[in-house]
């Protein structure tokens, strides 16, 4: 009976080898050939998974926010609305190798896309998943209590997604400069005086009397 493959594993493993590749060689080293051999298949074994380089390389892409999408599903729950939006939070930043590796991998894909309609695809779809994360993290801290405010909400969400996107690659680019634990304080700082400004603008604003004429 011949063996059954799982191809979305290999699939995996080839991009996980693709990795390698890209943090020791750079985007421009990872070729079908020097994958290939990284993860210890002939090309031609290769391309049955990947057609191209370029599919291979929007598979790397798309397999970094898979994974932090799957450990974000799998947390437990937090006894506080603001402790499960600092946990989802965090799982967006590299604070250990692992995640480390997987957002050196994204930002060298994410800068080298350029004109590649895969690679530019995946990473509008990267782009659109982090920014709707960044949604689901202030739905988490501040529940009902500032939906009726949509452009408020609208620019904690723009101002969230900045300050993921700027400590993960302060982490990944200048990692002397930035530790992961001054990191992650920073990014409880700023979800805590989010949720303090959304508080705040939630009494509304005082009805000043008409005066008299």
């Amino acid at each position: 009976m011949p063996k059954l493959i799982d191809h979305e594993s290999r699939r995996e493993e080839i991009a996980a080898a693709a990795w390698r590749v890209i943090v020791r060689d750079g985007v421009a080293g990872a070729s079908v050939r020097s994958v290939a051999a990284e993860a210890g298949l002939s090309v031609g074994s290769l391309r049955h998974v990947f057609a191209s380089q370029s599919q291979l390389l929007a598979f790397a892409m798309k397999l970094v926010i898979d994974r932090a999408g799957e450990r974000v599903r799998r947390l437990p729950r937090a006894p506080s609305p603001l402790e499960s939006a600092e946990a989802i939070a965090e799982e967006l930043l590299p604070l250990d190798e692992d995640r480390r590796l997987e957002m050196e991998v994204y930002l060298a894909l994410f800068s080298a896309s350029g004109a590649d309609p895969n690679l530019q695809e995946t990473k509008q779809d990267a782009w659109r998943r982090v920014r709707t994360t960044c949604r689901i993290i202030i739905d988490q801290a501040v529940g009902a209590e500032a939906k009726d405010r949509p452009e408020r909400i609208e620019t904690e969400v723009i101002l969230l997604h900045a300050v993921i996107d700027g400590l993960a690659s302060h982490l990944v680019w200048q990692p002397t400069e930035l530790k992961p634990h001054d990191a992650r304080r920073a990014l409880v700082e700023h979800l805590q005086q989010m949720q303090a400004r959304l508080s705040e603008s939630s009494v509304g604003t005082p009805e000043v009397p008409a005066q008299n004429r």
